[in-house]
């Protein structure tokens, strides 16, 4: 697991290293000199694609994903805990039927080019299988170790 969390990290930082590469790029040739890259607003889009829905994974798996804990707050922690787990099910649920929806999506971004670039529309769909099939491995992962009395790795812990 920890191979897989550095790479990961280590894809995101050169995700990061390349949006920033590109609308530096973007800076230079509007007010410096004409650079030869056509479009690179598709490039940025795609690697932000990419970035957010990895990131997002990422977040999953160390349990700092955004939700509204404004009730969770009032509530016991055994309740907060069973809560914690009906929402795992129901985003894991949720995550392989978009997975399981993205193929087909993928064979048909295929087939489609993105203006200007190199690139075709199944880049984007990419980073949704590839997150999704992230997601499902972290939560289920998630979800046999609170079934196993283990707790949970989080870098926001519940008190």
């Amino acid at each position: 697991m920890n191979i897989l969390e550095r790479a990961l990290e280590w894809l995101i930082a050169a995700l990061m290293l390349g949006l920033v590469a590109i609308v530096a790029s973007q800076l230079v040739d509007r007010h410096i000199v004409t650079l030869p890259i056509a479009a690179p607003d598709q490039y940025a889009r795609v690697l932000l694609v990419w970035l957010t829905f990895i990131g997002f994974a990422v977040a999953v798996k160390n349990g700092t994903n955004i939700r509204v804990d404004l009730i969770d707050a009032h509530l016991p922690v055994f309740l907060r805990r069973s809560l914690e787990v009906f929402f795992d099910v129901l985003m894991l649920l949720l995550t392989v039927l978009i997975t399981y929806y993205a193929l087909p999506l993928l064979d048909v971004g295929l087939e489609q080019e993105r203006l200007g670039t190199v690139l075709t529309e199944a880049w984007p769909t990419a980073a949704l299988l590839a997150s999704g099939v992230l997601l499902v491995a972290f939560l289920s992962l998630r979800l046999l170790l609170c079934l196993a009395g283990r707790p949970v790795p989080r870098t926001a812990h519940l008190d």
